[in-house]
């Protein structure tokens, strides 16, 4: 079973793409007035606002094109680009749980999933059915599944016990690629 066809892009890659191509654009925009300002002066030291005709801004009154400020912007600028770039299209952590389903001979390959969202689920309902148990939450990833509860009990060592063996036990019966680890922890709630 091959998890790469189950991968998809995150939705954040269209605005990241459009944040980063703007930033990289910026950046180069910098460089290009830059460079221009040098060709047409002859000399790094060169004014901002005095080489397009129009005034930048007031705030650039005595910068130069070789000032650390000007080099530390586009820099700044094309690294926040790249970054964002990179993060946009880098797909993003695996929300998915291969599951082993056997298929008849006429339907060829089969790839089933289970959100790690209903895995989360499954988790809970399974703690939910302990005695003595009054409140639950499961958080899960790809690899490993979180369940906390809440129980009135002060000795609540043999419910946590019960707890991890009814997740353990849920999990067992689904036949996951790859069976993920359960941690169980418990709070005392004032009831």
């Amino acid at each position: 079973m091959s998890t790469r066809l189950l991968r998809k892009r995150p939705s954040r890659i269209g605005p990241a793409v459009v944040v980063a191509l703007t930033l990289l654009l910026l950046a180069v925009g910098l460089g290009w007035a830059g460079i221009a300002a040098f060709v047409t002066t002859g000399s790094v030291t060169a004014a901002l606002a005095g080489t397009s005709g129009a005034r930048v801004t007031e705030a650039a009154g005595n910068l130069h094109w070789n000032s650390a400020v000007v080099i530390a912007v586009g820099i700044v600028l094309a690294l926040l680009g790249l970054v964002a770039f990179i993060l946009g299209v880098s797909p993003g952590a695996r929300r998915i749980l291969g599951v082993r389903a056997t298929g008849s001979e006429h339907i060829g390959d089969l790839e089933v999933a289970l959100p790690t969202s209903a895995l989360s689920q499954i988790a809970a309902a399974a703690a939910d059915g302990v005695d003595g148990v009054s409140g639950v939450k499961a958080s899960s990833n790809a690899k490993s599944t979180i369940v906390t509860f809440s129980t009135p009990i002060r000795d609540f060592e043999p419910i946590r016990a019960e707890v991890e063996a009814a997740v353990k036990d849920r999990f067992a019966s689904i036949s996951f690629d790859r069976i993920p680890t359960v941690r169980v922890q418990a709070r005392r709630s004032q009831s």
